[in-house]
């Protein structure tokens, strides 16, 4: 994606998923999970590389545990629920830990965009007839898919003009099975929002995310799943337009 993303865990939810819807629609255009499973597949072990650059900018051990924990995350699924004034907007992806990802879009319960990526190559389902136009890993037409856990790891735990954001502690509440560490995060520069998120305090994982900006009227909801994720090559498949390509 050409647009830098927003570098706290927070707001992250809310700007994957208007970045993302649009890039999508605008793909489909040229060419014509609340938790389920609290079972985590995958280590406990800590990033410590990331878990630094953590305790460097925002200093609070527990906060950076989890963030040290995250960085190690193989495969998981994410839902991203939006709502505005204009209707609600569901997000899906899913990650695997081979570098395969998916991420499907619906509009006010309409399927808008469905994109697979999988050894490589990038697929973006045609609505007209049902069939995935398949694009080449040098092609730069390509949609695009997100891996929530790259985009954290590019963060620097500041905000987007460099800012230092605050991560007060809350408390901990119950998520689902689990019980969940909450945490409010603060940016001094949108002062309509009110950010949480949570991580569970067995394996340090993000659990949930929540955005609620008064000033737009938006509300988001993400929520996280560790379950084994499978993704395979979708077909039947279709060459690309050579106008969409080029």
């Amino acid at each position: 994606m050409t647009k830098k993303f927003q570098k706290n865990m927070s707001g992250l939810a809310q700007i994957q998923l208007a970045l993302l819807i649009a890039v999508v629609i605008a793909a489909v255009g040229l060419v014509g999970w609340k938790v389920n499973n609290n079972r985590s597949t995958s280590s406990t072990s800590i990033n410590k590389e990331v878990q630094d650059k953590c305790t460097a900018a925002v200093n609070d051990a527990l906060f950076c545990k989890f963030a040290g924990a995250f960085g190690n995350v193989g495969d998981y699924k994410v839902t991203v629920n939006s709502t505005d004034k204009t209707g609600t907007s569901v997000l899906e992806l899913a990650n695997d830990s081979k570098g395969n990802s998916s991420m499907l879009v619906k509009v006010n319960g309409q399927e808008q965009g469905n994109i697979v990526v999988y050894s490589g190559a990038t697929y973006s389902k045609d609505y007209t007839d049902g069939q995935w136009f398949k694009f080449a890993a040098s092609d730069t037409a390509k949609p695009e898919t997100v891996d929530l856990k790259k985009e954290f790891l590019r963060g620097d735990f500041k905000g987007d003009n460099g800012q230092k954001l605050e991560f007060k502690k809350i408390g901990t509440e119950k998520c689902d099975k689990l019980t969940c560490y909450k945490y409010q995060s603060v940016d001094p520069e949108k002062t309509t929002e009110t950010d949480f998120l949570w991580f569970d305090t067995k394996d340090y994982l993000l659990r949930r995310v929540t955005v609620n900006d008064s000033k737009a009227g938006t509300n988001v909801e993400m929520t996280v799943t560790y379950a084994s994720v499978v993704i395979s090559a979708p077909s039947p498949t279709k060459d690309v337009p050579a106008a969409v390509a080029q």
